[in-house]
């Protein structure tokens, strides 16, 4: 994936961004929408229809991996070459985020350092790193965000800097595990809490989230 900057104005600035999806390259203008899908398709629209969305049109989609925890394993979708032959998009981009985006999910509640639990539409699941990356050399998104400990705002301050701690510690798994050719975007977690949130994003771009570091 490859981003280009076509003009500034101030703050603002347009570009194009380049995808290389199965059988086909892929680009697509910015500012544009993306679009909440549940299993990588949008609420209500068939795909044949959202070529038809009005201007600036949205080739961008974001899934969540969790809404594959039944039906269809991941293995079957690998075995199909992927989330993009699976739902007949080569020419839109995907991008893996665990938060449920259409319907609103309790935080994760996670005390394991060496995973977290989400709230699913089939019950609590816990994740690790290792597992979610399998998941994602699966279903090869263009993009997947790595695994967060994210936490309800009234939680106590200690256990808001743990969760910036145990994020920062998931992406470098995340990282490490990283088998495909997606980039992995780092969770920026920290509540309410600016500094945290801060040291988080700090710690983030201190890290290689390109395509190029792979688990090797």
């Amino acid at each position: 994936m490859k981003f280009t900057v076509k003009t500034l104005s101030g703050g603002a600035r347009t570009g194009v961004l380049q995808l290389q999806n199965p059988g086909c390259c892929v680009s697509i203008e910015t500012p544009c929408l993306m679009l909440s899908t549940r299993k990588a398709l949008p609420h209500f629209l068939s795909p044949d229809l959202l070529s038809s969305l009005p201007s600036p049109d949205s080739r961008l989609l974001q899934f969540s991996p969790l809404h594959f925890a039944e039906g269809l394993s991941t293995q079957s979708i690998n075995n199909i070459g992927g989330l993009h032959n699976m739902v007949g998009l080569p020419e839109y981009g995907l991008g893996a985020v665990l938060r449920d985006s259409i319907i609103c999910l309790p935080e994760s509640t996670s005390t394991n350092k060496n995973g977290a639990s989400f709230e699913t539409p089939f019950g609590r699941l816990s994740i690790k790193p290792v597992e979610y990356m399998k998941m994602i050399s699966y279903m090869k998104p263009n993009w997947a965000v790595s695994l967060p400990d994210e936490v309800p705002a009234w939680v106590t301050e200690k256990r808001n800097k743990s969760s910036v701690d145990r994020t920062i510690l998931w992406l470098d798994e995340c990282i490490k595990s990283s088998k495909t050719d997606g980039l992995i975007f780092g969770a920026i977690v920290g509540g309410c809490n600016v500094e945290e949130r801060r040291r988080c994003a700090h710690e983030v771009v201190k890290r290689d989230v390109s395509d190029k570091n792979k688990g090797e």
